[in-house]
Parts: C-alpha cells; sequence; structure tokens
C-alpha cells in the first residue's frame, strides 16, 4: 500500500487500508454502530433528529478507508441499527419511499467516495514511485561519486546492494556475484543483508542451463526472473538451501560489460513469491549497469596496475642492462670518476622512474625527490643537508631534470664544495611563490656553507650545463660565492599542480 500521508484534499482522510482485511471489517461494524450509539445520546435531548445523517458520514469515512464492500457492508449494519433504536421512535423514517431514498443516497455516498479513494491510491502511487525514482537516482550519484573517487571495489558492490534494498524498502536482498578468471564460477561479492551461511554456500557455484537465478542468467547472458524458488525447476538442485534460509523468489541480471563480457550477476531475493513489474525490472536493470560501470572501472584500474608494475620492471631492465653494458664496454677505457659519474646519473634516473611509477606518472613529491635523490645517496654520517619547505606535488615532466640537476649538484658538493668538509652542510629550501596574477611557481634554493673557499671555474662544467639547459621553462641562477654555492631554480607550475599541493 503506498504510504497514507499523502491526500487530495486536506478535510478527507488519507488513511487507508487493504480491503477485505480485518481491519477493514472491523471498520464496517464499529463506524455504524458507533454513529447509532451517537445518534441515541443526541437522541435524549431532541427526540426529532433523523436517523440516518451519522450513518452516511460513516459510509463515507468508512468507503474511502476500507473500500466498496466495507462501505456497502456499513450501509445495512448502519439501516439495521438503527431500526432496532429508533424503528419505534420515528417510524416516518423507515416507511418503503424513506427507505428507499436512504439507499439511494448510501449508493451515491459508496459510488463517489470509492472513486475518490481509487484517485487516491493512484495518486498516493505515482507519488511513491516518484520518490522511489529519486532514490534511485540519488543511490546512483553516490556510486558514480565513489568510482570517481577511486573507491575499493568491494565498498562499491556493498553501496549498490544497499541501494537497491533501500529502494525496495527493505522488502529485498541484494547480491552481486562475480565470475571467476576460469569463466565457469561464481564467487561472492557483495550481499550485505543475506545469511552468511547461504553466501558461503553458494560461493564458487558453477553456471549451467539451470542452476538456480544466477547460474543461469551468467550462463545465458540474459535475465532471468523465478518467482516461487519452491516451484522452479532451475531451483531443483539448490531449492532446500534457499527456503532453509527464507528465500522465496530470486530475479538475477548478468553484469555484462561491453569490451570483458559477462562479468556476474546482480540479484533480488524476496522472502514471499513475487513476480516483477515493469517498474522493478527497469530498476534491476539499471542497477545491473550501475554494478557494470564500478566493475568495468575496477578491472581497468587492476589493468593499468599491472601495466604500470610490468613497465616498472620493464623500465628496471633496462636500466640494469644499460649499466651492465656501459660497464662491460667503459670500464677500463675511459677514467674511473667519467665512469663512476656516468653510472650515478643512470641509477638518479632509475630512481626518479621508480617515484613517478609509485604515483602513477602524475606528480612526485618535491621532498620526497630531495630526499631520494640528493639526501639518502649523499648524506654521510651527521645532518649533512638541511631540508626546509612545504609538500608540493611536481608534475611528471618536471621530475626527471628536477631530479638530475639535485644529482649534479649533491655529487659536486661531494666533490668540490661543502660536503668535502666535515663542518660543511647543504640548506634546500623551497616554496611556492607568484609568477604573476594567475599562476603559482616553485622557488627552490641550494645554499652550501662551512665547505672549503668556491673559485668559480674556467668553464662551464656538465653540471652547470645540464642544470641550465633542462630548465628553459624556468629560470636558472648558479652563483660561486667565496663561502659556498648558491643556485636557485624557479619553475612555473601549472594551475592542476598547484591545486594538488593545497590537497596534500
Amino acid at each position: 500500500m503506498p504510504k497514507p500521508g499523502s491526500r487530495l484534499f486536506e478535510f478527507v482522510p488519507a488513511y487507508t487500508v487493504e480491503p477485505g482485511t480485518p481491519v477493514a471489517w472491523a471498520l464496517a461494524i464499529g463506524c455504524p454502530l458507533a454513529a447509532v450509539g451517537v445518534r441515541w445520546v443526541v437522541g435524549l435531548f431532541d427526540a426529532a433528529i433523523p436517523p440516518f445523517q451519522l450513518i452516511f458520514a460513516a459510509t463515507l469515512l468508512v468507503t474511502i478507508m476500507a473500500g466498496r464492500v466495507a462501505g456497502i457492508t456499513t450501509v445495512f449494519i448502519g439501516l439495521a441499527a438503527s431500526w432496532l433504536a429508533f424503528g419505534s421512535e420515528i417510524p416516518a423514517a423507515f416507511t418503503p419511499s424513506s427507505l428507499l431514498l436512504y439507499v439511494l443516497s448510501c449508493a451515491a455516498i459508496v459510488l463517489v467516495s470509492d472513486e475518490y479513494r481509487r484517485l487516491l491510491r493512484r495518486y498516493q502511487e505515482k507519488e511513491a514511485a516518484v520518490e522511489r525514482q529519486m532514490l534511485l537516482i540519488k543511490s546512483e550519484n553516490q556510486v558514480l561519486s565513489r568510482v570517481a573517487e577511486d573507491a575499493g571495489r568491494k565498498e562499491l558492490l556493498e553501496l549498490i546492494c544497499k541501494s537497491a534494498e533501500d529502494y525496495s524498502g527493505g522488502r529485498m536482498l541484494a547480491s552481486i556475484l562475480l565470475l571467476d578468471e576460469d569463466g565457469r564460477h561464481l564467487r561472492h561479492g557483495a550481499g550485505p543483508s543475506l545469511p552468511a551461511s547461504y553466501i558461503s554456500a553458494i560461493d564458487g557455484l558453477q553456471i549451467g542451463p539451470s542452476v538456480g537465478s544466477c547460474g543461469t542468467a551468467t550462463y545465458r547472458k540474459e535475465p532471468v526472473f523465478v518467482s516461487d524458488i519452491a516451484s522452479d525447476p532451475l531451483w531443483e538442485n539448490y531449492r532446500d538451501l534457499a527456503l532453509r534460509h527464507g528465500l522465496r523468489a530470486c530475479w538475477s541480471v548478468p553484469v555484462i560489460s561491453g569490451t570483458q563480457g559477462v562479468l556476474g550477476t546482480f540479484a533480488l531475493y524476496h522472502r514471499e513469491s513475487r513476480t516483477p513489474t515493469e517498474e522493478e525490472k527497469e530498476a534491476i536493470d539499471l542497477m545491473a549497469r550501475i554494478a557494470t560501470l564500478a566493475m568495468d572501472h575496477q578491472r581497468g584500474k587492476e589493468l593499468r596496475q599491472l601495466l604500470v608494475e610490468e613497465l616498472t620492471h620493464r623500465v628496471k631492465n633496462m636500466f640494469t642492462v644499460v649499466i651492465s653494458l656501459a660497464s662491460r664496454s667503459l670500464r677500463g677505457r675511459t677514467e674511473d670518476a667519467a665512469y663512476k659519474a656516468f653510472e650515478n646519473r643512470l641509477r638518479a634516473m632509475a630512481d626518479t622512474q621508480n617515484l613517478l611509477t609509485q604515483s602513477n606518472w602524475s606528480s612526485v613529491d618535491f621532498r620526497e625527490l630531495v630526499s631520494r635523490i640528493a639526501v639518502a645517496p649523499f648524506c654521510g654520517p651527521g645532518d649533512r643537508f638541511r631540508l626546509e619547505g612545504p609538500r608540493v606535488p611536481v608534475p611528471a615532466q618536471f621530475t626527471l631534470p628536477l631530479a638530475l640537476s639535485l644529482h649534479e649538484l649533491s655529487t659536486n658538493a661531494s666533490k668540490y664544495g661543502a660536503l668535502t668538509s666535515e663542518s660543511g652542510h647543504v640548506d634546500i629550501r623551497w616554496d611556492l611563490g607568484r609568477n604573476g596574477p594567475a599562476e603559482r611557481e616553485l622557488h627552490m634554493s641550494w645554499i652550501e656553507s662551512g665547505g672549503p673557499p668556491v673559485e668559480p671555474p674556467g668553464k662551464p662544467g656538465f653540471g652547470s650545463r645540464m642544470i641550465k639547459s633542462a630548465f628553459s621553462a624556468g629560470d636558472v641562477t648558479i652563483d660561486y660565492r667565496k663561502d659556498g654555492l648558491v643556485c636557485e631554480i624557479r619553475l612555473p607550475l601549472t594551475q592542476q599542480s598547484v591545486a594538488g599541493a593545497q590537497a596534500v
């Protein structure tokens, strides 16, 4: 029955009951007797009052609340009770013409009231349908929002099941089964309201032409709606299991991806035998499509992760091969210092690739980059590096140039600068500045102190040339001060990277 709070007219009751129920019969008997009782009390003060007015009101209310049959019953019970109570006092009210008028009046009241009841029910049903659709849309948006936020598969599947159960007002128990990699068995995906023992029993179910609703739907690749598990042949081998857990009907829809085929099933169980309405079929189909989207997204995420891991493995192998070839080709044929510098640059590039891989090639936190490339390989005993700055994600396209620049600065400091002295140290400071009204920039300062006096080189070395050429989009200054080298790098950042910095 639709919710009783809706009404067409504020002064007419909206409370209704199912016709033919004990409550409906109680209203049909109790209301006319109550009306006759009220008329008898009022008649103590004025015996001339007609006996049927309150019966008319009782007929109106009972017909609206309990239907046509209850209204007709009210008419005859009211007439019989009035005859017994007032027949001797007001004989004129029970003449043939008066009784005919009474019956015609009551017939009109019953017809009008019953039509109002039908209108009320249709109005309530439409209102309830709109509410369900709004709830479905809200649930869909919630699931899609969690998909966009990259939620885990289990959370998404549980959310879809709970949305379906909320849509049904708790009358349905939702379940999602996932097709195993072998393509022949179904595994538990989600079923927040199903008994744990039932979930355990069907986990690993082998699909086939007559394997309940889910196994059959997966096998046929089409919806299977079983309205009565107790009698449907598809449930012959699983009937006792379902009935033992109080499950009487099961509607199952396959979850089919356009690229990956059948992914599993979305099912709704009922504790009574039921056939789905067209509206329910549409809702189930929509939920299955949402489940397809969520599972497709998760499969895509897993595939991307697999590809990233494979790429990482191949990149590592490539660097290993390059270092091995360099060792065989150059060691002994070139200066050890030159070969070592070349090898260290390769290792710095390999470490940078690892950082990019861990962040899905989007950005790398600048502090992590400094720690891995500059601090870790060159720190030695004591606190040789002092880092100061916020967490800033550096876009992928700038990560490798920054890493190589940090490596060259660290190498230079360990050979000729502050790190050659036990009292020397390096301050690395960075922050986000503004470059114009709209764009932000990363400002990094490399400041050496406590080392030997610095002399400008006669000609630019590889490191300084590489640093300046690496940042054509930015601004690089290298100052060879007597008390220590100072390098300033200003690098424009995109709006996306700045937004990421504020979210970190």
